[in-house]
C-alpha cells in the first residue's frame, strides 16, 4: 500500500492497520471507531461491519471482512482527499467549494411544526392568496414563527414591477396577519368556529425590500385578547437573511362567529 504523506501520520497508520487486518481476514471487535462522520457511519458497509462485531466470536468472516475492509479503505481515502483539498484551498487562499448537501444541511435543525397542508386546514385562504408556507415555532395562545418563500412565479410580480420585482408591502403585512390568524383560530384563543378579520394596524415600518428568492421569516405575538368582544391585539416582525424587513407595532383582529 502506498505510504501516506508525512504530514498525515494518522491516515498512514490506519492504512497499515487495514493492510495487516486484510492479510489475516480477521478484524478486532473494537477496531471501528464509535464516532464516524455521519455520511460514513450511515453506509451499508459500515452497518454490516458493526453487525458482524456483535457475533459471539468478535471477528468477521473472511468474505465479509474483506468487503468491509475495502469499503472502509475507500471511505478513509475519501476523508483524506477531502482534508487535502481543504488544506490546498487554504494554502492558495481560495474558498473551499460547498455543494448542495452543505447548503441543504443549514436548515436541517429547523423544526417543522405545521406544513402547508396543516396551515390550510386552519386558514380559509387559498392560492394565490395563502401566504404562509409553514410554521417552525408555535406557543399556543402566545406566539408563532412562520415562513413565506417568495418566488418569481407569484402573480403580483407581473406588474410590481416588470423590470424589478419587489414584494408589495401590503402583502408582507397580509402574510404576517395570516400567521397571526393561526394563533387566533386555534385553542386556547378560539374553538375554530368563525373567522378572524383584519380590523386595524398601527406603527408599520418597512426596513428592506423583499424580492423573489427571499425567505421571509415572520413572527407574531399576542398582546391581549378580549374574549367578550372577540378582539385580539398582536405585534409582529419579519426578517430576510437575519435582517429586519418589516415590523408592525400593533395588529387588531376581530372574531366573527358563524351564525
Amino acid at each position: 500500500m502506498p505510504s501516506m504523506p508525512r504530514s498525515s501520520p494518522l491516515p498512514r497508520a490506519l492504512g497499515c492497520t487495514l493492510a495487516v487486518a486484510a492479510a489475516t481476514a480477521v478484524l478486532p471487535r473494537a477496531f471501528v471507531p464509535a464516532a464516524l462522520p455521519r455520511h460514513l457511519a450511515a453506509s451499508s458497509s459500515i452497518s454490516a461491519w458493526r453487525s458482524a462485531q456483535e457475533r459471539p466470536s468478535g471477528n468477521l468472516a473472511t468474505g465479509a471482512g474483506v468487503g468491509c475492509l475495502v469499503a472502509l479503505c475507500a471511505a478513509t481515502a475519501a476523508v483524506a482527499a477531502k482534508a487535502r483539498a481543504t488544506a490546498r484551498c487554504q494554502a492558495e487562499g481560495k474558498e473551499e467549494w460547498k455543494g448542495a448537501d452543505y447548503f441543504s444541511g443549514l436548515t436541517e435543525s429547523v423544526p417543522l411544526v405545521m406544513d402547508n397542508v396543516a396551515v390550510a386546514k386552519v386558514l380559509p385562504h387559498r392560492y394565490p392568496f395563502l401566504l404562509v408556507d409553514k410554521v417552525v415555532a408555535f406557543e399556543p395562545g402566545k406566539k408563532i414563527v412562520g415562513v413565506k418563500n417568495v418566488t418569481a412565479n407569484e402573480p403580483q410580480f407581473t406588474g410590481h414591477f416588470p423590470d424589478r420585482p419587489i414584494m408589495p408591502g401590503v402583502l408582507m403585512v397580509e402574510a404576517m396577519a395570516q400567521l397571526g390568524g393561526l394563533v387566533c383560530l386555534q385553542a386556547p384563543i378560539s374553538d375554530g368556529q368563525g373567522e378572524f378579520f383584519f380590523a386595524g394596524i398601527d406603527g408599520i415600518k418597512f426596513r428592506k425590500p423583499v424580492v423573489p428568492g427571499d425567505t421571509l421569516v415572520m413572527e407574531m405575538e399576542l398582546l391581549k385578547f378580549r374574549e367578550k368582544r372577540g378582539i385580539a391585539k398582536m405585534t409582529g416582525r419579519a426578517f430576510v437573511d437575519g435582517k429586519r424587513a418589516v415590523e408592525v407595532k400593533e395588529f387588531t383582529f376581530a372574531l366573527v362567529k358563524d351564525s
